[in-house]
């Protein structure tokens, strides 16, 4: 230990040598040249105003610069404060632009059922309603209110349908869409058909999605606004019913329009259209552009495993997998990822208290740049206006019951008619921009030093290299000349007064 200290110490001693070998052969300048630098510094320098302190004879004058120079560099200064702190800050501004198209992008639209299931399956299984409630609570968390009944039928249920597949079943024995329950469909003045859907899991059991982008080759477009998509559904509510028990108490259909490159999101942003109506949807496009931060709370570096673009809904259903993946060993089947189906079981045992504590401990939230799932730095909107009109009319009924050979009580309980059009061939572009740029800030920093001190990047230079040209004789003073003089010590008296008592 004490060989390395002194090996240390050596070093040191050694580098401090080198520096001093290396300043001692540059010869320190004398006060006359110091003065000399300083006047020449003080007369040629660009910034405004110093030569007039240095050249003037008056005192008064002098005085009278100084000050006017002191009073511009204090104004330089504070509004360069000024703008720093406004800059840092990150102030933004929003911009809204309206481009006209002649095509416009449809978007994707995704129906369901308000009567989830089949009757004569929920017959069988009455306890099946309150099981999908559970499962589908990892989309839509929601307190489980249910009595001791249904509590002890799905505990037996569960314990003696080991194999049971919650997943095929609904598939198999909820809403379903062929030419019985889809009765017409015009795009654009071009028929339609079930096959032109895309089947997919909500909470609403299952659900069909028009346009969807996994889907198609080729981007639907309209050409001209009032004209889009025109369908005719039939709830059909003897075959399909639900449990009012658990909030459903209406009768017809709940739709979303969303981008066709996402997926559907229900949570409070469904639209319904109850029987006997028929509902026109006039919708309009608005894409809207978030700053990354610290402008804005988008992070433009997350990138979704399962889901082609960013969106905080897909986010969350990844977030909630992987915990849910963490803590239980599988996965249930309407979260994205690959891994083992969670049985009935795992869900009574681990998935629905596992999303009870991500709810509590926000281990998947929303919003802020900071939080699990930010906002999407670009997003595409559909805001809607929906009108309702009586349907049918009384010659429509007449033609539809014959049509369809049902009785017009029939017609009127179970018929829907729905039409999504275009309002303007245009949209909306909302963007959040920044209010200060990099550019623009040096551009105002370099106006102000050049209105008050009438200086420029170049003045800058001048006066590092007139600071940094100071310091270095300040250090060749303090190295080479501080040192010499405290080692020098005066001749002792009493050697001098020895020799002269001597030659006495």
């Amino acid at each position: 230990m004490e060989q390395t200290e002194k090996s240390k110490v050596y070093a040191e001693k050694g580098f401090l040598e080198k520096i001093k070998l290396c300043l001692s052969k540059k010869p320190l300048p004398s006060p006359t040249d110091r003065k000399k630098f300083d006047h020449d510094f003080a007369i040629s320098t660009s910034f405004h105003g110093v030569h007039n302190i240095v050249q003037n004879r008056s005192k008064i004058r002098k005085v009278l610069w100084l000050v006017v120079v002191l009073g511009s560099v204090s104004l330089v200064i504070w509004q360069i404060y000024s703008r720093l702190v406004n800059y840092l800050t990150w102030p933004t501004t929003t911009s809204i632009e309206v481009q006209y198209v002649e095509k416009m992008e449809f978007p994707a639209v995704t129906f369901c059922n308000l009567n989830r299931f089949q009757t004569d399956a929920v017959a069988k299984f009455g306890v099946i309603i309150f099981l999908w409630h559970i499962v589908s609570k990892v989309l839509h968390l929601r307190e489980i209110t249910a009595n001791s009944t249904d509590s002890r039928e799905a505990t037996d249920f569960v314990a003696s349908h080991q194999n049971f597949s919650i997943a095929e079943f609904i598939r198999n024995k909820g809403f379903y869409l062929n030419n019985s329950t889809l009765l017409d469909c015009d795009f654009f003045g071009k028929p339609c058909s079930p096959k032109d859907f895309a089947h997919v899991f909500t909470e609403y059991g299952n659900c069909f999605t028009f346009n969807h982008g996994e889907t198609i080759q080729t981007k639907r477009k309209v050409s001209v606004s009032g004209r889009g998509l025109s369908l005719l559904f039939n709830v059909n509510q003897e075959a399909f019913t639900d449990s009012p028990a658990l909030g459903f108490v209406d009768a017809g259909i709940i739709f979303v329009i969303h981008s066709p490159r996402k997926v559907p999101q229900f949570d409070g942003l469904g639209l319904l259209s109850p029987v006997g109506m028929h509902t026109r949807v006039t919708i309009r496009q608005v894409k809207t552009v978030h700053q990354e931060y610290p402008w804005g709370e988008c992070n433009p570096n997350i990138k979704l495993q399962n889901f082609s673009s960013y969106s905080t809904s897909g986010c969350l259903k990844e977030c909630k997998a992987q915990h849910i993946k963490k803590q239980c060993g599988c996965l249930p089947f309407l979260l994205p990822g690959n891994g083992i189906e969670c049985d009935l079981q795992k869900y009574y045992s681990c998935v629905s208290p596992a999303l009870d504590h991500i709810e509590l401990k926000e281990l998947c939230t929303v919003g802020t740049h900071n939080s699990s799932c930010p906002v999407s730095c670009e997003e595409t909107e559909y805001p809607a206006t929906i009108s309702y009109s009586s349907f049918p009319s009384q010659k429509a009924l007449n033609y539809l019951s014959k049509k369809l050979n049902q009785s017009r009580k029939y017609i009127r309980e179970n018929l829907v008619k729905i039409e999504i059009n275009y309002s303007d061939l245009n949209y909306k572009i909302t963007q959040q921009q920044k209010a200060v740029s990099v550019s623009e800030l040096l551009a105002d920093l370099g106006g102000q030093l050049g209105l008050f001190c009438g200086a420029s990047l170049i003045t800058i230079i001048e006066i590092i290299e007139y600071i940094v040209t100071s310091f270095y004789w300040i250090c060749i003073f303090f190295l080479l000349k501080i040192p010499d003089m405290t080692q020098w010590t005066p001749p002792p008296q009493h050697l001098g007064n020895k020799n002269r008592i001597e030659e006495c």
